[in-house]
């Protein structure tokens, strides 16, 4: 009785009516997946953005585009990724690939154009709260011809859905598996990302080392430059012994006179090590109230040796303010500077070293240089000077004129990042042929009690 009483209700209308019901059931779910998945793609995309950004912080930091370009490339496996750039402060795009024939990148500008069918994330790149440049990366939505046939089998499956009950089920199933399918995707990529990450921190680690490796590389290099100073102290002790023995225990004066030029020497010569070892171990910037002046005339006899018998040094020690920076970095600055120096005079020429008092204001700076007081040094030489194209590149990690064995590419690099790392500014004046001044802008120290 009663399967005659639904065979008489399941009528042609009552089966339209279920099929328009379900198609409309079919169409909403259809629509759901489609802002899930995009929803999904774009947090994925967000990751994969923020990770690379992180991966091209240091050589962002330090111009290295071949560093960042390897970065980029890494995410060519990824499939659905169309374009990635990576742009630097003055949004000029230093790094970057694009899949043929798709939309190429804006180079002059970070681009965020919004392209039909394509997901497009900028990520900021910064360091400790300073923008260094920015991440760009389009990803292509799901392809039209598969979200089509996407909407036409929920239609055809919600129509024979009205007619054949048991079709239900199949469809369900079908569903449940697609979104477990959907699961294991996200899952996969998050532990690829796992992967990228774990990469990217061995890859840190490894240029770490790499750069503590040039930077023993160079303190062997300086230290073949300081054995002519080594040879001078112990031949001042050597002497002095000599002369100890000759006078006798009973001429007091020149006794205490060759014991105290012995001990000035030793102690020299103790300076001198104690700033190869500070130069050579791993520590972190300990900076205090330093007279820059003071500095450079306790550094004389060092940057006189460094310099060689061919060159005259020149000083112009008038700054009056004081500054907060690490005494043995800037030493160590003042040092590679003095080197180059030397090495662009091969036949002699003057070493000026100058300290002044610089007040900038904002409209004398273009927007380049915070204004404000500075302690200013300048090491100006008259030495073969520098084309535009090496200029540009002078500070770059590991870039060099000097002939091979004979240059890290470290000093100017170390040098620019200790200056930036103490809230300074360095650049570079030169034209070839008329020699090179290389310019230190370190913040004045405030409420100190240096003159005014």
């Amino acid at each position: 009785m009663s399967g005659r009483y639904l065979q008489g209700r399941f009528t042609p209308a009552l089966a339209l009516a279920g099929a328009v019901i379900l198609l409309a059931a079919g169409v909403l779910v259809s629509t759901y997946q489609d802002r899930l998945f995009r929803a999904q793609q774009l947090r994925e995309v967000r990751v994969q953005g923020e990770i690379l950004a992180k991966s091209v912080t240091a050589a962002l930091f330090f111009g290295d585009p071949k560093v960042m370009q390897e970065h980029v490339s890494a995410l060519e496996i990824n499939p659905e990724i169309e374009a990635v750039g990576v742009y630097d402060t003055r949004q000029v795009l230093v790094a970057s690939f694009v899949r043929k024939g798709s939309e190429p990148l804006s180079r002059t500008h970070v681009d965020t154009r919004t392209l039909a069918g394509k997901t497009m994330v900028i990520v900021p790149v910064l360091q400790d709260g300073t923008p260094l440049g920015a991440v760009s990366i389009r990803a292509i939505d799901e392809p039209f011809n598969t979200g089509l046939t996407r909407h036409i089998a929920i239609m055809l499956l919600a129509i024979m859905a009205a007619l054949l009950v048991a079709f239900m089920g199949t469809s369900q199933r079908t569903l449940r598996e697609v979104n477990r399918q959907v699961e294991a995707r996200a899952l996969a990529l998050a532990e690829t990302n796992q992967l990228l990450q774990t990469e990217m921190e061995e890859r840190s680690k490894a240029e770490d080392a790499l750069r503590q490796s040039q930077k023993m590389e160079a303190v062997g290099q300086l230290s073949g430059g300081l054995a002519h100073d080594f040879n001078n102290l112990l031949t001042i002790i050597q002497g002095n012994l000599h002369l100890l023995r000759l006078s006798g225990a009973e001429d007091r004066t020149a006794f205490q006179t060759y014991v105290d030029g012995a001990g000035e020497a030793v102690e020299r010569a103790g300076h001198v090590v104690r700033r190869l070892l500070a130069f050579s171990r791993r520590q972190p910037l300990s900076p205090r109230s330093v007279d820059l002046n003071e500095l450079l005339i306790g550094m004389k006899d060092l940057i006189l040796h460094s310099a060689g018998d061919r060159v005259r040094v020149t000083w112009e020690l008038n700054a009056t303010w004081k500054t907060l920076c690490d005494v043995n970095q800037m030493e160590n600055v003042i040092l590679n500077l003095t080197i180059n120096a030397r090495d662009a005079m091969p036949d002699g020429g003057t070493l000026t070293i100058a300290t002044s008092d610089c007040v900038l204001s904002e409209s004398a700076l273009g927007g380049t240089i915070a204004p404000g007081a500075y302690v200013e040094t300048r090491v100006r030489d008259t030495g073969t000077g520098m084309t535009e194209e090496v200029r540009t590149m002078a500070v770059d990690p590991f870039f060099t004129t000097k002939p091979q064995g004979l240059g890290t590419g470290l000093g100017l690099s170390m040098a620019f990042a200790f200056i930036r790392q103490s809230n300074g500014y360095l650049n570079i004046e030169t034209l070839p042929g008329k020699g090179t001044t290389i310019v230190i802008l370190l913040p004045r120290q405030i409420g100190s009690s240096e003159n005014a």
